[in-house]
């Protein structure tokens, strides 16, 4: 097992929060407001549960939305359809910068 250094979108830190958010389709500002929250009343319950979900987020990356290697497919035809276009003109930019 290789442990890669890719951030979740979004993310401040180990992208905790911003992997739960996006998981379900939460506000990521009111996740962390929350956790903030549960930091002050139970500091070490807090940090520990945020550095076993950190852990558990790189051991299972490729189920982590927003990661890169993610499994996760886009729900609608129309995002898909735009997603591949987007790679798609990624891919010639990189062409032409390379001069290909």
């Amino acid at each position: 097992m290789r442990l890669k250094a890719e951030r979740i979108e979004g993310s401040l830190l180990a992208g905790v929060c911003a992997g739960i958010a996006q998981a379900f389709h939460w506000n990521v500002w009111v996740l962390r407001a929350l956790f903030v929250a549960f930091l002050l009343t139970k500091t070490l319950w807090a940090l520990v549960a945020y550095a076993v979900l950190a852990v558990l987020f790189v051991l299972f990356e490729e189920y982590v939305p927003g990661r890169a290697g993610s499994t996760e497919s886009l729900s609608s035809p129309e995002l898909s359809e735009r997603s591949q276009r987007i790679s798609d003109l990624e891919k010639r930019f990189k062409d032409l910068e390379n001069g290909s």
